[in-house]
């Protein structure tokens, strides 16, 4: 079989996509670069170097740490997840990543308030900085995530064994 060299002509649909897409990079850019001079105009040259050394310090974290920890995690969970399907695993994952994320932003927050605010009497804690109990919040979040997540990978589940059963009958 012989593949043509020249694809044939996009429908009318496929060039307004195009342009759509054109035209919002080009936006992007512009905001981007926009941004980026506002940034130097307004930022001393002395933080400049300090922003480029974070910067160059979040690239190592992310690529030397956050992403082989993230790939560990992965081959494990595939193993863990096994015998469920595709779609099961892909539950189990992005259900696992959002109690992540979730967990950055709150551990912060639980650290400080347990620094900031020490307990009992004499204490001198100010009562309205760091309101309200995070690690209770984050432990009530992990377990309505595992439970959300658990009741969606048996409805999956269930539906793709009835599906299934469906098509061997008919």
């Amino acid at each position: 079989m012989r593949l043509p060299l020249v694809r044939p002509s996009a429908p009318a649909g496929h060039r307004t996509v195009w342009w759509v897409r054109a035209a919002l990079g080009a936006l992007g850019l512009a905001a981007l670069g926009y941004a980026l001079f506002g940034f130097l105009a307004n930022v001393p040259p002395a933080q400049l170097i300090g922003v480029a050394a974070w910067l160059a310090v979040a690239l190592l974290v992310h690529d030397g740490v956050l992403v082989p920890l993230t790939t560990l995690a992965g081959g494990g969970l595939s193993r863990l997840t096994y015998g469920l399907s595709p779609v099961q695993q892909g539950i189990v994952r992005g259900a696992l990543l959002v109690g992540a994320v979730v967990t950055l932003v709150a551990a912060p927050l639980v650290r400080a308030q347990q620094v900031l605010q020490p307990r009992g009497p004499g204490s001198g804690a100010n009562g309205t900085v760091l309101q309200g109990d995070y690690a209770l919040v984050l432990g009530v979040f992990w377990v309505v995530l595992v439970v959300a997540a658990a009741a969606v990978v048996a409805a999956v589940g269930l539906y793709g064994r009835r599906s299934k059963v469906r098509k061997t009958r008919s």
